[in-house]
């Protein structure tokens, strides 16, 4: 079997995954935050239909942006592959597949959250169920979003822990980069254990955001600034 050549322009290669790695946190945090957030109450369901049908723009620009992530988190598996694989190519091939099932998973999920679109808005369908049976369905469908996009982030930290341990058997990456991605990884894994196994700890869940994401800021702000060491690269490669 031929490997593939690798990368002639590694550095601008990694500056340009950073800067996809910021939209995919940017979009993320429009997404998941400005969106989700505000608009759905999970102890009320006419409210949050009424609030959908009041932010109709802001929803789909929710539903936009979580696209976007998910079509550059298959470029990133693949530029992030085409990156590390010099240090592990078996290694970089799960951390690759890890982040393309976790895309398929979220993207899956993502359907379930058009269902208000269907079942408050002004679609053929929303007419065929009362007001309040339309309401609790879409609450229900949003749910089932929130489930998946749970286990889609349970997905992306073995990603991430995968990603950790190339970046620090690495010598075009600091090693600390390494380590925090590793931190990151265990905090998504660690969220999906609590959500799923100890729901009484969920308000504890919450907390385990902060480490998880802070690291992919960090890492992502390497890349755009650093990128990396051409010269280890070329070495190691």
């Amino acid at each position: 079997m031929t490997l593939s050549p690798l990368p002639r322009h590694p550095v601008t290669i990694a500056r340009l995954s950073g800067l996809a790695y910021l939209a995919i946190i940017l979009c993320g945090i429009l997404a998941q935050i400005v969106v989700r957030s505000s608009l759905i109450d999970w102890q009320d369901a006419n409210g949050t239909a009424a609030a959908i049908m009041s932010q109709d723009t802001l929803f789909r620009l929710g539903l936009l942006a979580d696209f976007v992530v998910f079509s550059l988190d298959i470029l990133l598996a693949v530029t992030f592959y085409r990156l590390l694989a010099p240090v592990d190519r078996g290694v970089a091939l799960f951390a690759l597949s890890a982040r393309l099932v976790m895309s398929a998973v979220m993207v899956t999920a993502l359907l379930a959250q058009t269902a208000p679109l269907l079942l408050v808005g002004e679609s053929p369908i929303a007419g065929q169920f009362d007001t309040e049976t339309a309401n609790t369905v879409s609450l229900f469908f949003l749910g089932l979003h929130n489930e998946g996009y749970i286990l889609g982030l349970m997905l992306f930290g073995l990603h991430c822990g995968a990603l950790g341990i190339l970046l620090v058997r690495s010598s075009y990456f600091p090693a600390f980069l390494g380590l925090l991605m590793g931190l990151s990884g265990i905090s998504y894994l660690a969220l999906g254990v609590v959500h799923f196994g100890m729901p009484a700890l969920s308000d504890v869940g919450g907390l385990l955001l902060l480490p998880a994401a802070l690291p992919e800021f960090v890492f992502a702000g390497w890349l755009i600034v650093i990128g990396l060491n051409r010269k280890k690269w070329e070495a190691q490669g």
